[in-house]
């Protein structure tokens, strides 16, 4: 009954995984992607100035400068904002100029924003920078982001359901697999080169294993933030009848200079946060008409840190603390929801969990991909002692080829229209997105006419070629190349380039692991 059943669980692991593998590598993939998507939307905005490591002064003295700058502005306003500089994820959005729009990104700059008017300051002097450059209309990142969670060339309602589909499928086949394995942990120590289907099982085996955690939080997270699982015990809780103490005057008062000192609230504020967190800074009046300073860490980094409110106030007159009440408490099953958001979107994460995150997707690829080429190499075994192959297995291999292999190349493409389209070009942003999925579509159809095999070696050695160029065409179209970004220490953007240095390198192995006349499948 127990083998019968296992073998229930191997066909409903097998079909599913086919079903939803392709739609699961491509999300993957993206979600990778998104893991740096104010990286790759700074590389792509080449008309920024570059940003160098550096210290900053205490935060009270650059707070007290904004302020001044603030309170010298003729426009009369009912609140102000300040964003202190620091490393870009931990600093939240910055106020950056994408098309004359705001931009998410990294600020090495005091920033102010009073109504519609937004301003950069020196740290050291609080005086007013000249205002950035107009970029380039690019996407950047957002656009991974995008087809991440709702694909593309379709509204955002319809590709999210395909992908709730693919996703709800891929936890069946998870649990599916989980159960056909009995020795689930010996197969973290097993790999045996060189052995044709038993060595695909063995890499799809380890792979799975290392990324069965990381694989199940983010398809179970994305589910339920995204509404497609019931939240029994995460559903916000019911409005409390509280006395508003924030509503807006009417008509709002304008806000002025605070009168107690800086160095007062913001220590207390940091005892509240933790030392370094506090990266927001709000002049509001509240519904009583006083003066209020609200201290904030950035938004997203609150989430896996928070212990009591996400924003404090104090009395801009006294510097005593003042506690708003909020319509909606946070229970701490509707926190956990956030919790579960937050490690979705990875936003408390710094430099070294991003990158863990990172290769935790692109294993996590690796195992998709690894699952996909087993399935066609399992029947056609099967077959090929039959003496007759259906068709749908060679179509699989060929799309196989052309989506897990092709897809690189498509990325590739984009990072080159970045560099290559006129600037000028109407619907710029576009463009770039169309050629990523002209030149996947192309890939796709060049592995359907070429023998599987065959596919396979020359669309990795097309996307190692593709990846290692994208230094050099950066290198011959801005000023913005290794040898300047390495000299000056802008690591954000030497390190994409190195990156896809790092691929290419990847991709070529790849190329050459499948070379000379082996069929994929026949040895790893």
């Amino acid at each position: 009954m127990k083998e019968t059943f296992r073998q229930s669980m191997a066909w409903l692991h097998s079909w599913v995984g086919l079903l939803t593998g392709w739609v699961l590598f491509f999300v993957f993939v993206m979600g990778a992607a998104t893991l740096f998507d104010m990286e790759v939307t700074r590389w792509m905005s080449p008309e920024l100035p570059m940003r160098q490591d550096r210290a900053y002064p205490a935060a009270p003295p650059m707070i007290e400068k904004a302020l001044d700058f603030l309170a010298a502005q003729p426009e009369q306003t009912n609140k102000w904002k300040i964003h202190l500089p620091g490393d870009g994820r931990r600093s939240g959005c910055g106020f950056l100029c994408r098309g004359g729009e705001p931009w998410r990104g990294y600020n090495s700059e005091l920033i102010v924003k009073w109504d519609e008017h937004v301003a950069r300051l020196d740290p050291d002097s609080g005086k007013a920078l000249p205002p950035l450059p107009v970029v380039r209309d690019t996407e950047g990142g957002e656009l991974f982001y995008e087809m991440h969670h709702a694909l593309h060339y379709l509204d955002d309602l319809t590709g999210q359901r395909i992908i709730a589909i693919a996703v709800m499928l891929g936890l069946l086949a998870t649990v599916s697999g989980v159960i056909v394995h009995k020795k689930i942990f010996a197969d973290f120590f097993m790999f045996r080169p060189g052995k044709g289907q038993r060595s695909w099982l063995d890499g799809h085996n380890l792979l799975g294993v290392i990324t069965l955690p990381f694989f199940l939080m983010i398809l179970y997270s994305g589910l339920l933030f995204q509404g497609y699982l019931p939240k029994p015990f995460l559903s916000p809780p019911a409005p409390k009848e509280v006395a508003r103490s924030v509503d807006a005057a009417d008509p709002p008062a304008a806000v002025t200079r605070p009168s107690v000192p800086m160095a007062t609230v913001f220590a207390q504020a940091e005892r509240h946060f933790g030392k370094g967190e506090v990266r927001d800074i709000e002049v509001s009046r509240a519904g009583d008409g006083r003066l209020i300073v609200s201290f904030s860490r950035a938004y997203g980094a609150e989430y896996p840190l928070l212990s009591r409110d996400s924003v404090i106030n104090f009395d801009a007159a006294t510097g005593a603390y003042r506690d708003i009440p909020v319509t909606f408490g946070q229970t701490p099953p509707h926190q956990g929801l956030w919790y579960l958001t937050t490690a979705h979107n990875a936003w408390f994460a710094g430099a070294g969990l991003r990158w863990l995150l990172f290769i935790a997707s692109i294993l996590t690829c690796g195992m998709i991909a690894t699952g996909m080429v087993l399935w066609t190499v399992k029947r056609r075994e099967k077959y090929a002692r039959q003496g007759r192959v259906p068709f749908g297995v060679p179509m699989v291999e060929h799309l196989n080829a052309g989506v897990i292999a092709g897809l690189p190349v498509g990325i590739a493409a984009y990072f080159w229209a970045n560099r290559l389209l006129p600037v000028s070009l109407a619907e710029r942003a576009g463009w770039e997105a169309n050629i990523l999925f002209a030149t996947w579509g192309w890939m796709i159809v060049y592995a359907l006419l070429r023998p599987a095999a065959q596919a396979w070696r020359e669309l990795f050695w097309v996307a190692a070629a593709v990846a290692a160029a994208i230094p050099i065409i950066n290198a011959l179209t801005t000023d913005r190349h290794l040898g300047v970004t390495l000299r000056y220490g802008d690591w954000v953007l030497a390190g994409f380039d190195l990156t896809m240095l790092g691929f290419a390198a990847l991709f070529a192995f790849c190329a050459f692991k499948l070379g000379g006349r082996a069929k994929v499948g026949a040895r790893v």
